[in-house]
């Protein structure tokens, strides 16, 4: 089991860069809900950090695909579009959500459906 896990998660990024969909029926958790009906903090009181990006209007206008991975050692997260590079201020990881965001959806007005794919890896 300590080998499928990151197996699965490693397809499941492949299969999102080529815009495919992995069609394994694994345990999730959706958010869903109205704009500004608490989502973004869901997942944030699931993580126990704040790293979502926030403001007045729409903020999240991506999915984000959210893995966390229990692990020892100091606490960090990783983009799937960056994953060579350890986040390990939850501020940074805030500023990268909103750069790729804006890379990607390029107008305020814009939404994406490509997702973001981030992995937490905590002893927590």
């Amino acid at each position: 089991m300590e080998l499928l896990i990151p197996m699965i998660n490693q397809l499941q990024h492949i299969f999102t860069s080529v815009n495919a969909k992995l069609t394994l029926t694994l345990p999730q958790i959706a958010v869903v809900g109205a704009q500004s009906a608490g989502k973004s903090s869901v997942l944030e009181n699931i993580v126990g950090r704040d790293f979502l990006p926030r403001g007045g209007n729409m903020v999240t206008k991506r999915p984000l695909v959210l893995q966390l991975i229990t692990s020892q050692g100091q606490e960090y997260a990783v983009f799937g579009h960056k994953p060579q590079q350890r986040f390990i201020n939850y501020a940074d990881v805030r500023a990268e959500i909103e750069n790729d965001t804006k890379a990607v959806v390029r107008d305020n007005m814009g939404v994406s459906s490509l997702p973001i794919n981030l992995t937490i890896f905590s002893p927590h």
